[in-house]
């Protein structure tokens, strides 16, 4: 049984070679391309359950072929090859929706390894690209309520709204987990058993917006072959997820306002108007209000998305919620391993610029790499162990312990003031000055 189909992206010569023969004997099918161009192409043939695609390519980028084969596909699995002195590169990739990345020279072991990984829960591909409903909500297994007291805010307000219809605006920096927020938005809404549609619009090319936010008849321009239905028209019913939203064009949110005002749409060549009942859910990361002070975003559509705003702050702003989001995505990979205490130190430490996503990546990573079952330092990546190790070091005050410590305590009871009392043995009184004192749920 073939055990997955892999195309390898890289321009030289002896790499290709190298990954088409180990991997071929190892059952796996290899196609390979010489250039982002060609891999292009073959991506939009053919369906692959796994690229393995070099950051370093001539003409077109690494990073911008991920871009745009992550417009074609969210469901494919993709690994950047990098050189060990473009790890920053390897991180934004991962923001941008890459499962992995190896430097060079890799481990020939390792790599088969991870893809291993990744393919053994596939489903078989079929040989050509169909048309497929590829925003579909996040696994109930994806989704996890951080305990931290910004996040614990954040849903108890989701509990007051969930099952309104209002307009949701989600701020937060790539990979904090702004859909996680959206689709849990989505389960708890009344609208939970219609579609979950989701489209990253940074991955958007313009010209082909409209189409794809609200279809378009056969014919209606070339290459259009057959009638589509748009991801707008999708969402009837349910829930319509627009990530980095500030990314569309004027002449795009001027349809995108009249859409929200009237819950209406007409597909790209057609005359007749479709009625739409959706409950939109946005999402970016710029700050918008800059946006449109700078012309780049209409102010009556910025005003018309805001009708409820929620920030979610970085992972590196609450490092309480680090170690439970390790256990719980050891659990989503059914990993049957821990965390030597040292790692966990080097977790608390380091500034996760990729957040939740490059945390996910990271543990995947370390996981397949352990020889035992305990994740210890040397299963991490270098660049963690090398930032930290140049980070200057600020001594702990005593109020830092307190303030930490009692955080820590308001975690485990979520939030309970009188029991985080009792386990701190101070009276009530004493924690709500020192809440007051340390901002806590400022």
């Amino acid at each position: 049984m073939r055990l997955g189909r892999i195309l390898a992206i890289d321009d030289e010569k002896n790499i290709r070679l190298l990954i088409s023969n180990e991997f071929s004997l190892e059952g796996f099918e290899v196609v390979t391309a010489a250039s982002g161009e060609e891999g292009l192409a073959l991506f939009q043939s053919r369906k692959f359950d796994v690229v393995l695609l070099d950051i370093k390519l001539p003409k077109l980028s690494g990073i911008e072929i991920l871009r745009r084969m992550k417009q074609i596909s969210q469901a494919t699995e993709i690994i950047m090859i990098t050189g060990y002195g473009d790890i920053q590169s390897a991180v934004e990739a991962i923001k941008l929706g890459a499962c992995d990345y190896v430097t060079k020279p890799f481990k020939l072991d390792e790599l088969l390894t991870l893809v291993r990984h990744l393919t053994q829960k596939m489903p078989p591909v079929p040989d050509t690209i169909e048309e497929t409903d590829e925003s579909q909500a996040i696994n109930s297994s994806q989704i996890i309520r951080c305990s931290s007291p910004p996040m614990k805010k954040i849903y108890d307000m989701v509990d007051r709204f969930a099952t309104s219809d209002y307009t949701v605006l989600i701020y937060g920096e790539t990979g904090v987990g702004k859909d996680v927020l959206a689709s849990l938005i989505h389960r708890q809404s009344f609208r939970k058993n219609g579609p979950f549609i989701s489209l990253d619009c940074g991955l958007l090319s313009q010209n082909l917006a409209e189409s794809e936010l609200y279809g378009h008849r056969k014919g209606a321009f070339s290459g259009a072959s057959e009638a589509r239905i748009g991801l707008v028209e999708k969402s009837h019913k349910g829930t319509l997820f627009l990530d980095e939203i500030g990314n569309i064009d004027l002449e795009v949110q001027k349809k995108f306002l009249r859409f929200i005002e009237t819950k209406r749409i007409r597909r790209v060549g057609e005359t007749r108007e479709r009625d739409v009942d959706t409950r939109i859910i946005l999402a970016t990361n710029l700050d918008l209000e800059k946006a449109v002070s700078k012309g780049l975003l209409r102010s009556d559509l910025f005003f018309r998305m805001a009708e409820i705003t929620i920030t979610i702050p970085p992972l590196r702003d609450r490092p309480e919620d680090i170690m439970p989001l390790t256990e719980h995505f050891l659990n989503q990979f059914s990993i049957n391993k821990t965390i030597a205490p040292e790692v966990d130190d080097i977790f608390l430490a380091y500034p996760w610029p990729g957040n939740a996503r490059e945390l996910k990546a990271t543990i995947s990573k370390a996981a397949l790499m352990a020889d035992t079952n305990t994740i210890t330092v040397d299963d991490l990546p270098r660049h963690m162990i090398n930032q930290i190790a140049l980070s200057p070091r600020k001594p702990k005050t005593l109020e830092d312990v307190e303030k930490e410590h009692i955080l820590s305590i308001l975690a485990e009871t979520g939030g309970n003031q009188t029991q985080a009392a009792q386990i701190l043995n101070i009276n009530r009184k004493t924690l709500y000055k020192k809440i007051n004192k340390y901002k806590i749920f400022s």
